[in-house]
């Protein structure tokens, strides 16, 4: 009802509905008349001025649809029954009300015509009526007055209108920029803590089944150093989310390798194919030094991947299987290259979670520097491929 009420009586439509309520007060005591004495006992200016008025409402009211109808049909009824001073009132209202309506008009065509026709009609009504062209006196500067004040007062509206669409529209994009973010974070976060959380998961089952204690002391030792290389990078992405940067990690300036934070492609490959050695894989790996040259934000996203391509083979993998690392150059691609034995019993990882989001997170890093992503299983090996133009 609200918005019924609402699209009715804004802007054309105030014009509208106000000037039938001003014909309809105007004319109100000619219906009168009408209704008392009868056409036969009225007088003629009564007759006309009831039939005026109604004619005149009903024009306008089909100007909320077709204002350029209800403009022409009005000009035409001022050239065929405004034709003399007897109809003063009328002929005022009218045209201070059409006037207006006119002023609304998109094409310029269609303002210019009225404009030109009004003109013409004040004309022709001065040189016909004689003495009674007084009457102009009033009326053109009233109905330039209504055209003019209207028409200023719909071009602001109008104005109003671009700025309230371009501050949506700024919004939407505000929005649209936080959901991304937020998508970048939630994959971020994925990618340190799901990484790090099954290294410490796998290294903790190994130093409890493990028969050796210095094996068990080893896996106790990554444990830590995860853990502490975890914690440094969640407190170094929480101080980025805060404005005043609060939350300085000054307990955690000397890790001894590389963070997570520390994006730096050929770091990465160092830190993960030693990770993959300490979860007891056989890692045969290969790096090429031009991956150093790639910009910041590409070695970060095959920072990422690698990332998550270590975590889904710790995860996955055969413990104590081969695996390939490869981070190399070829022709004009970066490319990264990951492949290992798959182990044949879910038990290894079924306690960990596995939702699916990390390969979804490699594609979407890939694809956002037009590059591409894939992986397969095949003969029990499963492989990794991600490349980047350089």
């Amino acid at each position: 009802m609200n918005g019924t009420l609402t699209k009715l009586f804004a802007g054309r439509g105030v014009i509208v509905w106000t000037g039938i309520t001003v014909l309809v007060a105007v004319s109100s005591s000619e219906f009168v008349t009408l209704l008392e004495e009868g056409f036969s006992g009225s007088s003629d200016v009564s007759v006309r001025g009831a039939l005026l008025g109604l004619g005149l409402c009903v024009i306008l009211a089909l100007g909320l649809r077709w204002p350029a109808v209800s403009i022409g049909l009005f000009v035409a009824v001022a050239y065929f029954f405004l034709t003399d001073s007897s109809l003063f009132f009328w002929t005022i209202v009218s045209f201070m009300i059409f006037s207006s309506l006119a002023a609304t008009a998109r094409a310029l065509s269609v303002r210019a015509l009225f404009l030109t026709l009004s003109a013409a009609w004040m004309v022709q009504f001065g040189i016909q009526s004689g003495k009674d062209a007084v009457l102009l006196v009033a009326l053109a500067p009233l109905a330039a007055m209504a055209f003019f004040l209207t028409r200023n007062i719909y071009l602001l509206r109008e104005k109003n209108a671009v700025a309230v669409h371009q501050m949506q529209a700024v919004r939407e994009q505000t929005r649209l920029a936080v959901d991304r973010e937020r998508k970048n974070i939630a994959r971020d976060l994925h990618d340190i803590v799901a990484h790090d959380i099954t290294v410490v998961a796998m290294q903790s089952k190994a130093a409890k089944f493990a028969n050796d204690g210095q094996k068990a002391l080893e896996a106790l030792d990554v444990i830590a150093k995860l853990s502490t290389e975890t914690l440094h990078d969640l407190r170094l992405m929480l101080n980025v989310l805060r404005a005043d940067g609060t939350m300085a990690d000054s307990l955690t300036q000397n890790v001894d390798k590389p963070a997570a934070t520390t994006v730096y492609a050929l770091q990465g490959a160092e830190l993960f194919v030693q990770r993959l050695r300490d979860a007891n894989f056989k890692v045969t790996s290969a790096t090429d030094e031009k991956i150093s040259d790639l910009p910041r934000s590409a070695q970060t996203a095959i920072y990422r991947v690698m990332q998550e391509g270590t975590t889904n083979v710790i995860k996955h993998g055969l413990t104590g299987g081969t695996c390939t690392f490869n981070l190399i150059v070829s022709g004009s691609e970066a490319i990264l290259e990951i492949a290992n034995q798959m182990s044949n019993s879910r038990k290894k990882s079924g306690d960990l979670p596995s939702g699916g989001t990390g390969l979804i997170g490699m594609g979407d890093r890939m694809s956002a520097f037009g590059g591409k992503f894939a992986t397969n299983a095949e003969d029990g090996i499963w492989k990794l491929r991600a490349s980047i133009p350089l």
